[in-house]
């Protein structure tokens, strides 16, 4: 089959151009060309998602620290010199083409409460609707999951001795084991669902942008960075495009779309002269519509605690991939079974539940493996397997309130931005960090899990409430940036409820930069319904 691109990359004008091929961009791309008077072209700074590798769901181990396959940003310098390093997918399918691939919904309350901050149209049963028209999920149709849709989302298995153990000690305190972790907002723990089908990894470019390629009316461009938004007054007439050491321009007829994810997108919009005009001006961008909220609001997932247990007798999985045969017998059984270890994402449970008993609703996220590695090899930055038994728990804050920033500094893409993620910076994210360390000790120091637990290993030895901050920020990586292009009922907000960049035309912002607040859990599935929301909008407004 030719390349669509082949064809029409000579043609300058589109109906819709799709900035970022991720999980908003590649839904967009596939809805919006159903039309097929509508011409569509998608533009993906990173390269083809064709390797194998972005295939198998432990491949985002590899994949994730590729430059070939992201972008890092790099935050300021903390009070203690540390610098935060926070990797997005630039390659077809942006970030679910390396991430872990939970499929992580989030619940009523965090959407509802957008609608009622002024936000119309973003309600839970919206998102609800849209999540069930996305899913094929092996768990059947529920009022609460779909069937039949375009991304199949699979329970990791087989189930493991020490997960299941874990799991029991949970149960002592209240979190209730169950098959699916959407299916409620109550304290619970399951094993994790992900974007996998018939143990293959199914990124939003497979699921949608593949199907898409297919038909005329789509034009996909790879390594094509977006320079700038072009503007005739305040309506988008096009974009500026750097590919392959060469200058491009396009139009767009109806509208540009921005969907570069949760970082590019406020920077984008200020190279192309959207923004606070101080900023602007500073890094030499004229000013085309004053919207100071733009990169401010910033909010992730990134102050998260890592600990890591050392696991009596032959305990855990860390014996099948810490050796080479390991590793060759497990791939050789994945390659014939698509079954195992290698089947499923970063873990394989996930738990939601109070740290603060006082909490209305779960207020942490914790996701746990029968694996450890508590060593990161020198040249690549990958973490290291440990030779020993082991376990990993990772849990984190589900709604942190604390809002940093992202601001270009130049009018250049490679002029470094200046990133500032300002964690722990508000009283209720100093309260409830200590809570969650002190929870996760707990939990795992309850039976029957505690009676396979050696020793700790990482962080080694109970901490003090400022080693807790400073653990916590010295291992921030913020995997779920939300807010610098925020939905809003106001007009100091980025974009409306119809995510329209507020005084521009023709141009909306499509991705998770929108979302005002956490909606529970990991971007993924809730970027996803989100952009099937918006494909709707557009499609309503250009009837």
């Amino acid at each position: 089959m030719t390349n669509p691109a082949s064809r029409r990359a000579s043609s300058a004008a589109f109906d819709y151009i799709i900035v970022g091929s991720g999980a908003a961009g590649s839904i967009l791309a596939d809805r919006l060309s159903r039309d097929s008077s509508a011409s569509v072209l998608v533009l993906e700074a990173g390269g083809s998602d064709r390797s194998p590798l972005h295939r198998v769901p432990k491949g985002f181990f590899y994949t994730m620290g590729s430059k070939r396959y992201t972008k890092v940003f790099e935050a300021e310098p903390d009070a203690s010199g540390y610098v935060a390093s926070l990797p997005r997918g630039r390659v077809l399918g942006g970030s679910t083409t390396i991430n872990g691939m939970f499929w992580n919904r989030g619940w009523a309350s965090a959407y509802e409460a957008w609608q009622r901050s002024g936000i119309q149209g973003w309600s839970w049963d919206r998102f609800l609707v849209a999540f069930k028209a996305l899913e094929d999920h092996e768990l059947g149709e529920s009022p609460a999951r779909g069937s039949g849709g375009p991304v199949p989302v699979s329970v990791a298995r087989p189930p493991d001795p020490v997960s299941d153990t874990f799991i029991a000690a949970l149960g002592k305190h209240g979190i209730a084991m169950t098959d699916d972790m959407n299916d409620s907002d109550e304290e619970r723990v399951a094993y994790a669902s992900a974007n996998v089908g018939s143990g293959l990894r199914v990124s939003a470019s497979q699921a949608f942008l593949r199907p898409a390629r297919r038909r005329p009316n789509v034009t996909v461009l790879t390594r094509a960075e977006v320079d700038r938004v072009t503007f005739d007054g305040s309506a988008a007439t096009g974009v500026e495009v750097t590919r392959r050491g060469k200058k491009l321009r396009f139009r767009a007829h109806r509208e540009v779309l921005v969907c570069a994810g949760g970082l590019d997108s406020p920077l984008l919009l200020e190279r192309s002269g959207v923004g606070d005009p101080d900023i602007l001006k500073a890094a030499g961008v004229p000013v085309v519509v004053p919207s100071p909220s733009v990169g401010e609001n910033l909010n992730d997932h990134g102050c998260g605690l890592i600990f890591q247990v050392k696991l009596k007798g032959e305990s855990g999985l860390n014996a099948t991939v810490s050796s080479m045969f390991g590793k060759g017998w497990t791939g050789f059984k994945y390659l014939f079974t698509r079954e195992g270890l290698v089947s499923y994402g970063a873990y394989n449970v996930a738990a939601m539940y109070k740290s603060d008993a006082n909490s209305p609703h779960p207020d942490t996220q914790a996701f746990f493996t029968p694996l450890s590695a508590t060593a990161v090899h020198p040249r690549t930055g990958r973490m290291i397997v440990d030779e020993f038994p082991g376990a990993m728990l990772n849990a984190y804050m589900m709604y942190p309130t604390s809002r940093g920033s992202i601001h270009i500094t130049g009018s250049g893409i490679k002029d470094k931005p200046r990133l500032i993620p300002n964690h722990l910076t508000t009283e209720h994210d100093r309260a409830l960090l200590p809570k969650v360390y002190e929870k996760a000790r707990e939990l795992l120091a309850t039976e029957p899990f505690a009676g396979l637990v050696e020793a700790e290993v990482v962080p080694g030895h109970p901490l003090g409430c400022e080693e807790i901050f400073q653990y916590c920020l010295t291992k921030a990586v913020g995997y779920h940036s939300i807010g610098g292009c925020a939905i809003g009922g106001t007009e100091d907000s980025v974009v409306d409820d119809r995510l329209r960049v507020r005084g521009t035309t023709k141009l909306r912002v499509v991705d998770a930069s929108v979302f005002p607040t956490q909606p529970g859990g990991n971007n993924n599935a809730p970027t996803q319904a989100m952009a099937w929301i918006a494909a709707d909008i557009i499609m309503e407004d250009h009837r």
